[in-house]
């Protein structure tokens, strides 16, 4: 499942949300030579998309926005990002958001590129809610995508023995 960040005439870009974990946040602060040893943050660092892995992306509830940082962007309602230095600094200083989970890379879309995937069926294009975001588990997200829009994988599969 990807959390769409943005669309428009220069492209798409966004993030897998059920992709497999990569690190923890504590081994990401030691990585990133913000801490010298682990500090108990809690949360892991999931494949995010095939593009930039290098790239962290911090995703946690907009209403546990930090403060006077720049650098947060709200990509839906009650969903807020960063890849800000920043901010990983503020979460190893205390200022942890208790949502607060990472993602290595991002999915990206050249533009018109998404708009024909859609067409030709690759993707199920829905609104989506934070509950989505942080409530549901990783494993129960591709389930709980399709009852959103109202329908099952089934759907899509054809019932004639020896079509593809």
């Amino acid at each position: 499942m990807v959390l769409l960040a943005q669309h428009g005439p220069e492209g798409a870009f966004g993030w897998i949300l059920n992709g497999r974990d990569v690190m923890t946040l504590e081994d990401l602060l030691v990585r990133a030579e913000i801490t010298e040893s682990p500090i108990d943050v809690g949360g892991a660092v999931r494949v995010g998309g095939p593009v930039a892995r290098e790239q962290v992306w911090l995703i946690y509830r907009t209403e546990e926005r930090l403060t006077d940082l720049e650098g947060q962007l709200e990509v839906c309602e009650g969903v807020t990002a960063t890849a800000s230095r920043r901010v990983l600094e503020a979460v190893a200083a205390g200022h942890h958001p208790p949502s607060l989970f990472g993602l290595a890379g991002y999915a990206g879309w050249a533009p018109l590129q998404l708009e024909a995937e859609i067409k030709r069926g690759a993707w199920l294009p829905t609104d989506v809610d934070s509950n989505m975001v942080f409530e549901v588990p990783r494993a129960e997200l591709w389930t709980k995508a399709y009852e959103r829009i109202g329908t099952s994988p089934i759907a899509f599969t054809t019932r004639t023995v020896g079509s593809a």
